[in-house]
């Protein structure tokens, strides 16, 4: 006789405002960055910044190292500001801003309102600190941990992804 697992459904309730957008933002870009083979190519714009400061001191030519700064600013600052200012865009135009978010979990999948989207759908859920990233279909949905009534309904929600095969870590 095969014992089925009892699990009481959770209710994540939370409000889509301007402080959780603003956290999403950092948490979800930093893990995107982190997680991915981009973050070498600010490695190699570091490097040639430092062959631009041996061949400045060298020969006197400061074209590799402006080249690499240029680069590195853009990398690091100007193209994070970009896709900051592109998101905020979104969130002000999105059906959603200022709304109250109601998840609920099952062991089917993740419903809202009328849609369930199954746990086979669903890309993976990532810790991060205390909050959780949802990704689905290429996007990356914030639950702040204060959406959760308690703390055992977090872990509750971890243990069922976990048995889902959808639990990832930074």
């Amino acid at each position: 006789m095969s014992q089925m697992s009892i699990f009481k459904p959770i209710e994540i309730t939370y409000i889509w405002d301007r402080e959780n957008f603003e956290k999403a933002f950092s948490k979800s870009y930093t893990h995107q960055f982190k997680n991915s083979a981009r973050r070498y190519v600010g490695w190699f714009f570091v490097a040639l910044a430092q062959f631009g400061v041996v061949a400045a001191l060298k020969g006197g030519s400061i074209g590799i190292l402006m080249l690499a700064t240029i680069l590195i600013v853009y990398w690091y600052v100007i193209k994070k500001w970009l896709v900051y200012q592109r998101a905020i865009k979104a969130y002000e135009n999105s059906p959603l801003k200022n709304k109250k978010i109601k998840l609920y979990i099952t062991e089917k999948g993740i419903k809202q309102d009328n849609t369930l989207i199954p746990w086979q759908e669903i890309q993976g859920l990532v810790p991060i600190e205390d909050d959780i990233l949802l990704y689905y279909k290429e996007n990356a949905f914030y639950i702040p941990s204060n959406a959760f009534r308690s703390m055992e309904e977090k872990s509750a929600l971890k243990s069922l992804a976990k048995e889902k095969g959808r639990l990832f870590h930074v």
